[in-house]
């Protein structure tokens, strides 16, 4: 049973998510090579760029290669990075929990110890990045996440208080120093705020990848060492590597553009910020969300593992934590996957908005839900918090893991959706300070449920339909208060205006203001002659 549920599932889901991130590579190659061999049946020879493309479509090309190319710089160093917290995440509660026998209070102390560091220390890496560089402050990321992960090779609870702490500065560190980097980085070349969206949904999809590779070799490490401290091990090895490639290709960040005339803000200053009404509303719905997320990591390994104990007996093995994680992860990627997809098609539709076979006017309101991108976080953080319910009121293994796959699915949309609404909102002056702060509200959400944490199934039940009442609310905010935080297609007055905007040259408008349409715009006629249509002109000018 414990085979056929999880490592199925995973193989299952492994060949599917493969698939589609490569389908774009792979319907890229295929018309590049039909390209090919028409041309070869019918010996033209190939197009020259000025004949196809116009200069502001030279430009984008000139900016999607920037961005692709700052991409591969920055994803090189943040998975590593982030594959040596994934490799400790699956295997932190087990550890303590089964390896140390710990009892379930001791185990939610260690992790309250973590997020109590992280809110305290949240007030002020942030701003210390920003005024002493968030190149340096990523690397002493990757000296203190060491520290703390070198910890639990003592048994002392005394050092595993102080590693947790360690752990928890890092946290912070983790959640906003790499993206601060990335968006003033981002910003400073010009790549765009549609751009930056499909770099969020990249972001996702490349951390969720490593997040399975980091549970599969967590796995093998726990097999090869015989203990669960293994992972910890793996983590500061490649936290040294993630060091080294950070110092020889990063450069140095705070804030600003080297050559802007602006001040950078003061803590002061960046606090009259907190004024705006979609800071608060995205730092309530990070609170939230992320809170929960949290809950979510510290008790399915308990839920499933007593859900597997039912069917199998007292004496059950453990479930495999880390293929789990991996499963988990894949479902996520998924989720990142219709994101990107969603954002694609935005810009498209930003670049291109009239359609000439149909009216631009009718548009369903289902597809706007679904294409903006507050209430698209909106819809999926509600139906998230619906499978966290019904994995913990429904004790059967299987409608458990799947509920948590659904979870993780939303959680793939969340993550890069409130990080692009991140990236607007949030003024460029001291961004690591103010992310920081976003985050304090999240923290004491985790330490306030921890606080409460006893060992007995109704609990989690408790706590788990506690947190589908603040999904809720967060996805009210979403929906209300983040409402035009994104870029939206503007609608023009008339049908003539959109006709005007299709146009790149004087030549279109010369020939749409002739006299014969000025006379026929303006007054009646009963002339039997068929007037032209907006399709034809259209096709007219792209002939």
């Amino acid at each position: 049973m414990i085979v056929n549920l999880y490592w199925i599932t995973l193989f299952v889901l492994l060949p599917v998510t493969v698939l589609h991130m490569s389908r774009s590579l792979l319907a890229k190659a295929a018309r590049s090579f039909l390209a090919k061999a028409k041309r070869h049946t019918s010996d033209t020879p190939p197009p020259s760029p000025t004949d196809s493309v116009t200069g502001e479509d030279d430009h984008e090309r000139i900016k999607d290669k920037e961005a692709r190319a700052f991409q591969i710089k920055f994803l090189k160093v943040y998975l590593f990075a982030m594959a040596a917290d994934w490799l400790q995440g699956p295997y932190t509660y087990p550890l303590f929990k089964t390896e140390f026998e710990f009892p379930e209070k001791t185990v939610a102390s260690l992790y309250m110890t973590t997020f109590i560091a992280a809110a305290i220390s949240s007030l002020l890496v942030g701003f210390l990045a920003d005024k002493f560089g968030r190149r340096n402050a990523c690397l002493a990321f990757c000296l203190i996440h060491s520290l703390s992960a070198l910890s639990v090779l003592s048994k002392d609870l005394k050092v595993l208080y102080a590693g947790q702490a360690l752990g928890g500065i890092g946290l912070a560190m983790l959640w906003t120093v790499f993206e601060s980097w990335m968006v003033t980085e981002w910003n400073t070349r010009k790549l765009g705020d549609e751009r930056l969206g499909t770099m969020f949904g990249t972001m996702t999809r490349a951390n969720c990848s490593a997040a399975v590779l980091g549970g599969l070799i967590g796995d093998l490490a726990v097999e090869v060492s015989g203990t669960r401290k293994g992972p910890f091990v793996v983590g500061v090895a490649i936290e040294a590597i993630a060091a080294a490639m950070l110092i020889c290709c990063w450069n140095e960040n705070y804030g600003q553009p080297k050559d802007s005339k602006e001040k950078r803000m003061t803590p002061k200053e960046t606090l009259r910020q907190l004024g705006d009404i979609k800071i608060w509303a995205l730092s309530f719905i990070s609170c939230c969300w992320e809170g929960t997320n949290f809950l979510v990591l510290f008790f399915w390994p308990g839920i499933l593992q007593d859900a597997h104990r039912r069917i199998h007996g007292p004496d059950a093995e453990d479930v495999p934590y880390g293929p789990i994680f991996a499963a988990f992860m894949l479902a996520m990627i998924l989720g990142a996957l219709l994101f990107s997809a969603i954002m694609k098609r935005k810009k498209s539709r930003l670049a291109w908005p009239i359609d000439p076979f149909q009216s631009p006017s009718k548009t369903s309101w289902l597809k706007k839900a679904f294409t903006n991108p507050h209430n698209l976080m909106g819809i999926v953080i509600f139906i998230g918090g619906g499978c966290l319910l019904q994995s913990a009121y429904v004790p059967i293994e299987v409608l458990a893991f799947f509920g948590y796959l659904l979870f993780e699915f939303c959680n793939g949309i969340y993550v890069p959706c409130v990080a692009y609404h991140r990236g607007i909102v949030v003024n460029e002056g001291n961004r690591a300070g103010l992310y920081g702060l976003m985050k304090l509200p999240h923290f004491l959400f985790v330490i306030i449920a921890l606080a409460t944490a006893v060992e007995d199934p109704r609990h989690r039940q408790t706590v788990f339909l506690a947190c589908f009442s603040t999904l809720v609310a967060a996805s009210l905010a979403s929906i209300i208060g983040l409402r035009g935080s994104a870029p939206e297609e503007k609608k023009p007055e008339n049908d003539m205006e959109q006709l005007m905007e299709m146009s790149d040259g004087d030549s279109f408008r010369e020939k749409m203001l002739t006299p014969h349409t000025l006379a026929s715009a303006s007054t009646p006629t009963l002339s039997t002659t068929r007037p032209t249509t907006a399709h034809e002109i259209i096709m007219d000018k792209q002939s």
